[in-house]
């Protein structure tokens, strides 16, 4: 154990009162208290901004229904007349006199 270091602990400055460290440690709070205050603060804004966005993409999801519903109408509605197309031309392919 011959090249074995001892570190000495560090030795509390006599000069400091008790009320001085009482004052650091009052400061050292505070300023902590504050960084969280800030924190705090910082994480609602953040909440408030997700809660606009998810607002925004919930009326752009509800816009986009809206316009697959009108789709889904026309496309519906194309079928249909595509259908009496078909019919229409059946009946036409039926009545012609073959060669």
């Amino acid at each position: 154990m011959s090249d074995a270091t001892i570190i000495a602990f560090p030795t509390r400055d006599t000069a400091i009162t008790a009320e001085a460290r009482l004052e650091q440690a009052l400061a050292s709070l505070n300023n902590a208290l504050e960084e969280q205050r800030q924190a705090i603060s910082d994480w609602r804004f953040a909440m408030t901004e997700l809660g606009v966005g998810v607002a925004a993409l919930s009326h752009s999801l509800a816009g986009y229904q809206d316009s697959l519903n009108g789709v889904e109408q026309k496309l519906g509605a194309l079928h249909d007349e595509s259908r009496k197309l078909e019919s229409w031309a059946d009946g036409v392919i039926a009545q012609t006199p073959a060669f």
